[in-house]
């Protein structure tokens, strides 16, 4: 094998160009991080209470409920004693 893998994802690896659904490493590494990607974008724009949670932020937002990330920033790092550059 051309890559380092560690032995549990080796295994995974073997038994995935054993059951001839690949014919490359490359192959099976592109089409398993086509997947995880896919998945990302899913559990970001698809989840319903992701989207719930953002448009309930810019609709407080809109009301003016907001408040600027500066002071937000300042109490958060007061509050969980946080140095300003951390």
């Amino acid at each position: 094998m051309p890559y380092q893998f560690p032995p549990d994802v080796e295994q995974l690896v073997r038994a995935q160009m054993i059951a001839g659904d690949y014919r490359t490493e490359d192959d099976l590494l592109r089409d398993a991080l086509k997947v995880l990607e896919e998945h990302r974008q899913t559990v970001i724009y698809d989840d319903p209470e992701v989207l719930a949670g953002v448009r309930r932020g810019l609709d407080e937002m809109k009301q003016g409920l907001g408040r600027p990330f500066e002071q937000f920033d300042t109490e958060f790092r007061a509050k969980h004693k946080l140095p300003r550059d951390a």
